[in-house]
């Protein structure tokens, strides 16, 4: 079963489109952190929840053929 928080970002595709190119950290539904430093993406989402759904958003300038 996928995580509440995938789901919830494939029903809301604009997401992907604002944070191109960055990692975002989605606690239920909610970006609580983005930018292009895991790390830093890591421990601004961990202030707020243990555990996070991190999401590695592909740029926009590349097509992600599945």
């Amino acid at each position: 079963m996928l995580p509440k928080e995938y789901n919830w970002l494939l029903n809301n595709p604009e997401i992907e489109r604002k944070y191109a190119g960055e990692y975002i950290a989605i606690i239920g539904e909610a970006v609580v952190a983005h930018g292009k430093d895991f790390k830093q993406v890591l421990q601004e989402a961990e202030k707020y929840s243990k555990g996070p759904y991190i999401h590695k958003v592909p740029s926009s300038d590349k097509e992600l053929v599945v």
